[in-house]
């Protein structure tokens, strides 16, 4: 099953940043094929990920993730093509997810039973979303909220992503999946990528991509509970359980059933930041 909250982002084609990527903080790595490698290095960037791949001990596996161009496109093709011949990670990410015969389609160019990351990145893509939940490879789904922007006209911020970010949660939550949220672009402000990370932990997302090593602790700083939040999870759940399943009240507030299952879940998550992938 995926549990991170951190995804770094390391680009293809450039090998000497694999190890320095291990070494940072993030729960798990995504070595890209897609986007950040330019075109004219593509294929010297497929040899490098499989020659990595190749030399990976388990542990690294585990923790790493390749992302894949869409399966329409002749470099998606290509990078099946070439990790068909590779020992490969524990999931990968399929870029430009649009219907829910993208995963099947890529699965059957592999020729190999992997797990597999839906990355969102259109209108197309998430009005499919639910169907695309479906697919029982499924590990988690992403939002690719830079793209989504510019194919619909918006702007990339905050309050035009909420309506796509919320359907992202809810429909993913319907299907038991984990959301993964897009990077925050601005790699010197800490302070926002933390104040962002918060706020789509309050929608429901359970993880955040990375562009930098430096990006990684304000986002594990996001989706930490305050500690007066965990002790007050804490005490809801014991006075739940003495009062044998019956309403109660805590802190002067009214305890039934779904406040005690929010408590153990954001329980669940401090104890998950302990014992990540």
């Amino acid at each position: 099953m995926f549990n991170a909250r951190s995804l770094l982002f390391v680009p293809g084609h450039r090998p000497e940043r694999f190890a320095k990527a291990f070494a940072s903080a993030a729960d798990v790595i995504c070595i890209d094929l897609e986007d950040a490698v330019p075109l004219a290095q593509k294929a010297e960037a497929r040899a490098a990920v499989c020659t990595f791949l190749a030399g990976c001990d388990p542990a690294q596996l585990a923790r790493l993730i390749v992302r894949v161009s869409a399966v329409g496109s002749d470099e998606g093709r290509a990078d099946l093509a070439a990790l068909s011949q590779a020992r490969l990670p524990a999931r990968l990410m399929l870029a430009k997810t649009e219907t829910e015969k993208d995963i099947p389609l890529a699965a059957d160019l592999l020729g190999t039973a992997v797990r597999w990351i839906a990355l969102i990145e259109s209108a197309s893509g998430l009005l499919s979303l639910n169907s695309i939940c479906a697919d029982p490879a499924l590990d988690a789904v992403m939002f690719g909220g830079g793209d989504f922007a510019a194919q619909i006209g918006a702007e990339f911020a905050w309050e035009p992503l909420l309506w796509a970010r919320s359907q992202m949660a809810v429909t993913a939550a319907a299907h038991a999946l984990p959301v993964i949220d897009v990077p925050y672009l601005d790699v010197q402000d800490a302070d926002a990528l933390e104040a962002e990370t918060r706020r789509v932990c309050a929608l429901g997302f359970s993880a955040k991509a990375a562009i930098h090593p430096a990006q990684v602790e304000s986002i594990h700083r996001g989706f930490a509970p305050s500690a007066d939040a965990l002790q007050r999870a804490h005490r809801t759940v014991e006075a739940f359980e003495r009062a044998l399943g019956g309403a109660v009240v805590v802190d002067g507030r009214m305890v039934d059933q779904p406040i005690v299952d929010s408590a153990r879940k954001l329980i669940a998550r401090a104890d998950a930041s302990e014992k990540i992938v």
